[in-house]
């Protein structure tokens, strides 16, 4: 009888404990499901909408409105992509998103004009929302890289397009830099020339698409920062030169 009474009061304490797991926070459930939908396959979650964009109401669920469960580099996206939604800018300036990156590409009629490597207006105000953003995410950024673009031209001969993008590039670089809102560590600028086209340059439609300025704002963790894998392989050939050096003082 004792040996009986203790397996029921076992069965008793595990049946509680299985209920008590099974009582499961609907809020903190959607939230783990909408992680893991996101991570799985975060070019289905985003094409089909967050969870506040598919609110049958309109209204925003309180699982979004915490900001703990917001994921970092998305208020980046959001505020660069409610810009230019505001602004109509979709022909000019294109954004992306991974879980890896933010991507922005913007249109030569944004930034620059012709053969000039002096910033317009237009991308000034961009790129001022770009900074704000940098600002809320720089401890989730890795790297900022900015590249260079421009389009092969037939009838040109002035061989500067190599210069002109890197020009471009380090506009942009400069320019952001100066706002002071991550560390100048974190940005990197390359000038592709007319090497890496988009479009075809037989048109003026395909050329005025390859004349771009592009900017790759990776998460930190993800991608391998092109930065850090210069700098370890000056590291290394620095340290290996030192110890050959020191190894053939000894010899001698």
């Amino acid at each position: 009888m004792e040996t009986y009474s203790d397996m029921v009061t076992l069965l008793l304490t595990f049946f509680i404990l299985l209920y008590a797991m099974s009582t499961v926070d609907a809020a903190k459930f959607a939230a783990i499901v909408a992680s893991f939908s996101k991570q799985m396959n975060p070019e289905v979650y985003y094409s089909q909408g967050a969870p506040s964009d598919r609110d049958g109401e309109g209204e925003v669920p309180e699982l979004t409105k915490n900001p703990q469960e917001t994921d970092e580099m998305d208020q980046l996206y959001t505020l660069l992509k409610q810009y230019v939604d505001e602004n109509n800018l979709h022909e000019q300036v294109e954004v992306s998103r991974s879980e890896e990156y933010v991507f922005i590409r913007f249109s030569d009629t944004v930034t620059f004009r012709g053969y000039s490597d002096i910033l317009e207006t237009s991308g000034k105000q961009v790129l001022d929302v770009l900074g704000e953003g940098l600002k809320m995410v720089d401890e989730y950024v890795e790297e900022v890289i900015i590249a260079g673009h421009t389009a092969e031209v037939a009838y040109d001969r002035t061989d500067i397009d190599r210069s002109l993008s890197t020009d471009r590039a380090n506009v942009v670089l400069k320019y952001l830099e100066n706002k002071n809102v991550i560390s100048p560590a974190k940005y990197l600028s390359i000038g592709y020339g007319l090497y890496s086209p988009i479009a075809d340059n037989s048109t003026a439609e395909g050329r005025a698409k390859n004349r771009r300025v592009e900017i790759y704002i990776s998460r930190k963790g993800y991608p391998i920062s092109y930065t850090k894998k210069i700098q370890e392989t000056i590291n290394k050939d620095i340290n290996s030169n030192e110890a050959e050096y020191k190894s053939n003082t000894y010899i001698d």
